[in-house]
């Protein structure tokens, strides 16, 4: 995804909301982690779609568990 467009504050909101979706898969509540990765194979996914993220690095990150890198945050914001 190009730097330029995460500026837009749409695009920042959508990828807050996958950013805590994610963070929702470690959840110590079983309902929520199932409800975070429900909507991540199916909502988050097409949002990812809709932002330009690629198959190729949609099928990686799904791959990897929804897995971020450690600096996925710094770069947001809140």
């Amino acid at each position: 995804m190009v730097d330029a467009i995460i500026h837009d504050p749409y695009i920042a909101l959508a990828l807050a909301v996958i950013y805590h979706a994610v963070l929702d898969l470690d959840s110590d509540n079983p309902a929520r982690m199932a409800e975070a990765r429900a909507w991540l194979q199916f909502v988050g996914l097409n949002w990812c779609e809709l932002l330009g993220v690629s198959e190729e690095e949609l099928e990686t990150w799904v791959a990897g568990g929804f897995a971020l890198p450690p600096s996925a945050h710094r770069n947001w914001r809140y």
